[in-house]
């Protein structure tokens, strides 16, 4: 089968389906930009695809009439529509040109599925090329199991729906704890409403208080005028000799994983419900964070807000808080009970072997697979 992958914005689920479509039997085609090609070109694993990048054109134009002319003399079977963000006319006439099956993954369901109740003008205009794709699209694909019974109970999609997780489980690390708890915050420091960065400062610089060995490590880039807002709060407490990292390369995955490793528990404090285009999502419900795939994958328990809705494939390495003090309160606890925390760290190692690269496969290539022959 010759299937394409087009993603410009998540190096992450571009390898897993590196990962789950990689074999003999499959030719596979990148269309992406130099900074996720060089993030693939850094992986130790040995892929074979055709790529087109993005920054080898002098326009978007360009590029897109590119991937459609490739598409189509090579007889693509499959296009798998990785992040669609930006530039929807183009992508719309480039899904509308070619003759492939299409899948769309869709990170914010909401916003994909659901007409808009907004005034918000991008939204609108984005939505009318959104209901178009949709309507040529063989299936999307989400990322966990529990978004089909919400897609499935309030009709928004009647056609296939695919799962594929945010990120895969490839091997185990059997992780000892550290003498000092180690708490790794992955993601993006921009400042944005999709994570309580304000809760995390106050309740570290509390925490350091109360128990200073405990340490923190931000794993992610700094963007924007917002997240140097940010970063700044952050690199005050670090002067006042809170117990803080920050660590981020962006050639490399590297460090980001090696840290990953390294930790004891992972925190997300995410914002549960947001606005995207003005559309309201619910994190757990209706898009997911790639944080609780971080935990899966490098098999650590995660500390995230009450509300959100936990998989039940991670129920039980998932502890949940209602509120700053009871973060506080949770993760000293947690410190000072390491029979707890290895507890959670074997639940995590066991959770994690339903999105193993092979469990992953079977559940996955089947269904997509058979729309080929439709």
């Amino acid at each position: 089968m010759k299937v394409a992958i087009f993603d410009l914005q998540h190096f992450e689920m571009i390898h897993v389906l590196l990962q789950v479509l990689s074999g003999k039997e499959n030719t596979i085609s990148l269309f992406t930009n130099s900074t996720i090609a060089t993030k693939i070109e850094a992986l130790e694993e040995s892929f074979q695809f055709d790529i087109i990048n993005l920054d080898k054109f002098k326009s978007s134009h360009e590029f897109y009439k590119k991937c459609g002319d490739f598409i189509i003399s090579n007889d693509i079977d499959i296009v798998i529509f990785n992040t669609i963000d930006r530039e929807y006319h183009l992508v719309w006439k480039l899904i509308k040109k070619i003759p492939s099956k299409v899948f769309i993954t869709i990170h914010n369901i909401n916003t994909w599925l659901n007409p808009p109740f907004t005034l918000n003008k991008i939204a609108l205009k984005n939505y009318y090329f959104r209901t178009r794709m949709l309507k040529k699209s063989e299936g999307i694909i989400v990322t966990e199991d529990l978004f089909i019974n919400f897609i499935k109970q309030r009709k928004l999609y009647k056609k296939k729906v695919l799962v594929l997780p945010f990120t895969l489980n490839t091997k185990n690390y059997h992780h000892t704890p550290n003498k000092q708890l180690r708490v790794a915050i992955p993601g993006t420091i921009d400042g944005n409403n999709r994570r309580n960065y304000q809760l995390a400062i106050s309740a570290i610089e509390k925490i350091h208080e109360i128990d200073d060995s405990i340490q923190f490590v931000f794993l992610g880039p700094v963007i924007a005028k917002e997240g140097q807002e940010v970063f700044s709060k952050i690199s005050n407490l670090i002067d006042k000799g809170v117990n803080i990292e920050h660590k981020f390369d962006t050639q490399s995955n590297k460090i980001f994983e090696n840290e990953m490793i390294k930790c004891d528990v992972v925190f997300m404090p995410v914002v549960v419900n947001y606005k995207y285009e003005g559309i309201n999502e619910k994190y757990g419900q209706t898009k997911v964070s790639g944080v609780l795939y971080d935990m899966m994958r490098f098999q650590k328990p995660g500390i995230i807000p009450a509300e959100h809705i936990v998989p039940p494939t991670m129920q039980t390495s998932i502890i949940t808080y209602n509120s700053e003090a009871d973060f506080i309160e949770k993760l000293i606890a947690l410190n000072k009970n390491r029979t707890t925390l290895e507890k959670y760290l074997k639940c995590a190692e066991d959770n994690s072997i339903y999105y193993s690269t092979g469990n992953v496969k079977e559940r996955f290539l089947p269904k997509l697979f058979e729309s080929v022959n439709q």
